[in-house]
């Protein structure tokens, strides 16, 4: 059965977004798949440089978009998530605060609630763990677009 979206195996980065396996530089024939990030459905774009420079020179767009390229929207959309994050973190600790007060007043009460408080607190430190990456994938791209003195612009000549 044929598929609609055919992947060629190996594509010279140049023609990137086409959809390839693996892309490689025109001019040195490194590997640059790594570099290169695919738009996919229903998923945030990379907060990434928007070009990527190969050891030997060459320019290629990346597919990432900096956090001053997004939209208003999208920006709004990330820092309502990274307001959820401030919820898990106020979930996290709850656990703490019984855990401290159990220890501090010996008391077998708090430490069961502590027990049970402990069973979804797991699965809110993962939750949160993914928040943090997205604050500091925002924080590194306003530090790069705004104070490393990179500024996006600088790359738009090939």
């Amino acid at each position: 059965m044929e598929t609609l979206n055919p992947k060629i195996a190996r594509l010279p980065a140049s023609r990137f977004p086409d959809p390839a396996e693996a892309y490689f530089c025109d001019n040195c024939g490194r590997d640059l798949t790594k570099y290169l990030h695919q738009g996919k459905a229903h998923v945030w774009r990379q907060l990434a440089p928007a070009w990527y420079v190969c050891r030997c020179g060459r320019k290629y767009l990346s597919g990432a978009a900096e956090w001053d390229n997004l939209s208003n929207w999208d920006q709004r959309q990330r820092v309502r998530q990274l307001g959820l994050g401030l919820v898990l973190f106020a979930l996290l600790i709850i656990p703490g605060t019984l855990a401290y007060f159990g220890w501090r007043h010996r008391s077998v009460a708090l430490l069961a609630l502590l027990a049970i408080a402990l069973i979804p607190s797991v699965v809110v430190a993962k939750l949160f763990g993914f928040v943090l990456l997205d604050a500091f994938e925002i924080a590194a791209s306003i530090w790069r677009t705004r104070f490393s003195g990179r500024s996006a612009s600088r790359g738009l000549k090939q």
